[in-house]
């Protein structure tokens, strides 16, 4: 009962917040709710993942897909900065600091999808930096399959592509009709509501469906007065690479002077990003 409790009430400050903090809105005339598992080392699949609520939010001109927890924490901050302290405070005098729980999640990465226009944006927090990218908007070309299964209650087909330098393999339900997916996955005759690819390091599993939400569509504005770092879509994703594989150790020091002298090792990343065609130059 507590953790139902703290879903509903997650889900009734994301939407009423963020309604305030939205430009260019339209109301969304869908909403879902997907569990997003990330492997971060592929040698010890069974313990070394993360696991976080994500939702996509559609209207009739364009849509958002970005971490539940990331717009819940992104709101709470901008709209209530003493609430947000005071859920840190009693987080941290719990001792309950484990990184799997964090109250923000793992998935920041904001992407808007302008469908008149074609584009889409991403925008992540990285490197003690926000950037962001605007690209055309280039759809999968999926090859449909005859496997069929029930989620949530519809029947879905199975549909297979090559797509940003994996394989994957969706699960679309013709009976709602709209084209659109969880992270970039969308051009099928129906709603995407599960996908993997090839090697399971990124899974999207559709839990729930909400018609009509009192929610809006379109880009949040809580990091838009501190500015973003614009670059094109190579850079954006070389520039994660690079800080993904640097030394943390070495950036702490340079920063803020505190910490041991830092060593020439390189952190070892064991996983990419959901696409892997983009220079990985170190």
């Amino acid at each position: 009962m507590r953790r139902l409790f703290f879903i509903l009430l997650l889900l009734a400050a994301t939407t009423a917040f963020a309604k305030d903090f939205v430009k260019d809105a339209e109301p969304a005339i869908l909403e879902v709710h997907y569990t997003r598992i990330e492997v971060t080392d592929t040698t010890k699949r069974n313990s070394h993942f993360f696991k976080d609520p994500v939702m996509l939010r559609i209207g009739k001109n364009k849509s958002v897909f970005c971490g539940t927890k990331r717009l819940w924490q992104d709101s709470i901050m901008e709209c209530d900065l003493a609430t947000f302290w005071a859920m840190d405070q009693a987080k941290t005098m719990s001792g309950k600091r484990d990184d799997t729980q964090l109250a923000c999640g793992h998935y920041w990465s904001y992407i808007y999808k302008n469908i008149p226009d074609g584009q889409v944006t991403e925008r992540l927090y990285f490197d003690m930096g926000r950037w962001q990218y605007t690209e055309d908007w280039e759809k999968p070309n999926w090859e449909i399959c005859d496997s069929t299964k029930t989620i949530l209650g519809y029947e879905c087909i199975e549909a297979t592509t090559d797509y940003r330098g994996r394989k994957w393999t969706a699960w679309f339900a013709p009976e709602i009709p709209i084209q659109e997916g969880p992270w970039k996955l969308c051009g099928l005759p129906g709603l995407i509501l599960e996908a993997h690819d090839a090697t399971n390091d990124y899974i999207f599993e559709a839990n729930g469906i909400l018609q009509n939400p009192n929610s809006e569509v379109g880009i949040f504005t809580y990091d838009d007065k501190r500015g973003y770092n614009t670059v094109s879509r190579d850079k954006f994703f070389n520039n994660w690479w690079k800080y993904s594989n640097s030394n943390f150790a070495s950036k702490i020091q340079a920063a803020y002077g505190v910490g041991s002298t830092p060593t020439n090792e390189k952190q070892i990343v064991h996983h990419d990003k959901e696409e892997t065609n983009y220079p990985h130059d170190l």
